[in-house]
């Protein structure tokens, strides 16, 4: 049995009081970022034994999971701060619920992050390729599993996480067999949320937890080493789910001690997640502060058994605060021990044009620079990071409100000034988050198709490269490494044909 497994609870029949979980795509055995980030972009057009086998394996652990998202990890600690007994809570992964789950279950907590496949890679993803996303499948799944579990027990189902927002659309919750969702960063109420449920007190479908709770050190592995090192974004875009939440930080203490409670679970790095990495330690309403940065990144390499570091999300304008020495020390502290390793960052770049980008309220975005210098600082800071040993990873959104041609061609132009660039660049389409339509395959012009190829031209050259730097950095096995090649080049094929058969005018 696992060492995070006690022998009571192996031998437990009668289910756990509180379990929390996830669909297979949040808690999966990923080792990498882009495990989880191609995991997610998965459709049932691809082979369920490749996306299961090799990019979402069963996460380690026969019945607690050894790793797990790191939102889960979050709440077991709120949960065991808040008054639950170690020995009532447990986090399973969906293998593990028929053992998990019995007559002692009271609550099963459910994290979820695109649960009715509304989000912008989704509905990218499923209009390009076609077919559903694996997220979307696997968490419907999971629901109905649930369910019949309900069936025979008397527990109440609450469901939280990223995707909490989707759940909230009317019908959602009764078809899924959801009792309440959690919206927020829970840390802050769902303790008292689960004191409730256990002693029978009325419960409201939608718990609203207030902001600004301080998060707890995780008593848990998080999945692919994730660390928090900040929350929120406060910029004010329309087309962003957290665009009212204003920038936390966690302290270096707190990052550094999940990194420490990582490392002993057996993770060989760490993955440095924010809205805005570049923005660490910043005022909540100012810009980027360099010296925080360099401060928690040089704290974080004193912890001597840990490998490399990845990131993920990054704002133009404060990598801009960043002199080249600067980004040059940042990302030789996040390589560590793997001095070649090139970490990927996603950049919102969204579109080259100003006037589209503030009328969908990202003029933050742009600040404290003029809207006429936004496609120039864009390039310039995207060939930074690549000069400075990053993989720039761009995002863009077709179809925001009040786009027109010349938007298109201005961002059109914007990517081919970087065609011998180091750099990938994934355009996404909008998803808005009230209920206007969202865009797709339908909508989409030549200019848009011609947009979305050359960009994907930069990725089918870049990406595997990229997974072999990361998975070579991380310690992956050869022959995994050359198994991931293989299916990505049959991957890149496809798509390739799928690019061809649209230029002809198919559109199922």
């Amino acid at each position: 049995m696992n060492s995070t497994d006690s022998t009571a609870d192996g031998a437990r029949r009668r289910g756990f009081p509180i379990v929390l979980t996830a669909d297979r795509t949040l808690i999966a055995g990923h080792r990498l970022l882009l495990d989880g980030m191609i995991t997610a972009s998965q459709t049932n057009g691809a082979p369920a034994f490749f996306v299961k086998g090799f990019l979402a394996p069963r996460a380690p652990g026969r019945l607690r999971a050894v790793t797990a998202p790191l939102g889960l990890r979050r709440i077991e600690a709120a949960l065991l701060a808040g008054g639950f007994a170690r020995a009532d809570v447990a986090v399973v992964a969906p293998e593990s619920l028929s053992t998990a789950v019995g007559p002692d279950t009271r609550i099963v907590g459910l994290s979820s992050g695109d649960p009715l496949g509304l989000g912008m890679n989704t509905n990218t993803m499923e209009g390009i390729a076609g077919g559903r996303a694996f997220t979307h499948l696997w968490f419907r799944r999971l629901c109905a599993e649930l369910a019949r579990h309900k069936s025979r027990r008397a527990f109440k189902l609450v469901a939280g996480g990223p995707g909490a927002w989707q759940l909230t659309r009317p019908g959602a919750m009764s078809r899924l067999g959801i009792d309440c969702v959690v919206a927020g960063y829970a840390e802050s109420c769902v303790a008292d949320v689960f004191r409730r449920i256990v002693s029978g007190r009325e419960l409201g479908q939608l718990e609203e937890c207030p902001p600004g709770a301080t998060p707890l050190p995780i008593r848990g592995a998080s999945t692919m080493g994730v660390v928090e090192i900040s929350r929120g974004c406060g910029r004010g875009c329309g087309f962003c789910s957290i665009r009212s939440e204003p920038m936390r930080h966690a302290s270096p203490s707190l990052v550094c001690a999940d990194v420490d409670t990582n490392l002993a679970a057996g993770s060989h790095g760490a993955a440095l997640i924010s809205e805005d990495f570049f923005r660490y330690g910043a005022a909540p309403s100012g810009w980027a502060a360099p010296q925080a940065l360099l401060d928690l990144l040089r704290e974080l390499r004193r912890i001597k058994s840990l490998g490399p570091m990845q990131i993920d999300h990054a704002n133009v304008a404060s990598i801009a605060r960043f002199d080249s020495a600067a980004l040059a020390e940042v990302r030789a502290l996040l390589a560590g021990p793997a001095p070649g390793f090139w970490p990927w960052v996603n950049v919102g770049v969204e579109t080259a044009s100003a006037a589209l980008l503030c009328h969908n309220g990202g003029a933050c975005k742009i600040r404290p620079h003029r809207d006429e210098d936004w496609p120039g600082l864009c390039r310039e800071q995207v060939t930074r990071l690549a000069s400075a040993g990053f993989m720039p990873m761009v995002s863009l959104v077709m179809g925001l409100e009040g786009e027109t041609p010349s938007d298109v061609e201005k961002t059109l132009a914007w990517v081919r000034g970087l065609r011998n660039e180091r750099v990938t660049i994934f355009p996404m389409f909008c998803a808005p988050l009230d209920d206007r339509p969202p865009f797709t395959t339908r909508d989409m012009t030549r200019l848009h198709w011609r947009l979305f190829q050359e960009c994907y031209e930069l990725n089918f050259r870049w990406m595997p490269r990229l997974f072999w730097n990361n998975q070579t950095a991380f310690g992956i096995s050869l022959p995994r490494r050359l198994a991931i090649q293989a299916l990505g080049r049959g991957q890149v094929a496809w798509w390739r044909m799928l690019f061809a058969l649209r230029s002809r005018g198919w559109n199922p």
